[in-house]
């Protein structure tokens, strides 16, 4: 079994940080899967520090099958706000600008997809193309982390479509501003109420292990 430590100490903006995943059954990809997989993930704005899925997803992974990405989860940094320290107030500020930004992610899901689907075709992999978001509205709101959740229907090729459900926080963790993200494949309305549960408790554990 391949599995890397579970609460890996990574930088943002000079700052040492303690990532814990999204429970103890996940386990952080490791450098070589988070630069040459993960990173296709994330915005180009936005710097990624960790990347988390189920240890049984990491060992198929890294046998070179990526078939199946039915649970992952995501920690990032927007590159423009790394080094800046981010007050109480100015978290507070930033709160109030994310939850009207919400319904503007058509745009960015757009742009987005322009922007993962350059990087996989210099891969030779199939592109993939994002449906409108379906926001499903807050999860929690607290003085250092607010998390949102929505659907999101993803297609590569003529072969798979998914909806994921997707949870998205953003947290202020030791004055850096960062972003965190929970995707499960859609099965049921339970599969809301695990991202919903489980993205809360994700985020109590990142501000408790750097407390």
């Amino acid at each position: 079994m391949t599995a890397i430590a579970a609460d890996p100490k990574i930088k943002a903006g000079g700052t040492e940080l303690t990532l814990p995943g999204p429970g103890s059954g996940f386990a952080e990809a490791g450098d070589k899967l988070r630069t040459t997989f993960f990173e296709l993930l994330a915005p180009s704005s936005n710097r990624l520090l960790s990347a988390y899925v189920p240890e049984k997803t990491l060992e198929r992974l890294n046998a070179g099958r990526s078939d199946e990405l039915d649970i992952y989860a995501m920690v990032e940094v927007p590159r423009r706000a790394e080094y800046s320290d981010v007050t109480p107030q100015a978290f507070e500020q930033v709160l109030k600008g994310v939850e009207p930004s919400m319904g503007k992610l058509q745009l960015n899901v757009g742009e987005l997809q322009q922007e993962m689907n350059t990087r996989l075709q210099s891969l030779g992999t199939k592109p993939i193309d994002i449906g409108h978001p379906e926001m499903l509205g807050g999860i929690f709101r607290k003085s250092n982390a607010a998390g949102f959740a929505m659907l999101l229907a993803v297609k590569q090729g003529e072969d798979r479509s998914d909806t994921m459900a997707a949870g998205m926080a953003v947290l202020r963790v030791k004055q850096r501003l960062v972003f965190a993200y929970l995707y499960r494949k859609y099965e049921s309305p339970e599969t809301v109420s695990w991202v919903r549960k489980n993205l809360e408790v994700w985020c109590d554990a990142i501000l408790a292990k750097n407390d």
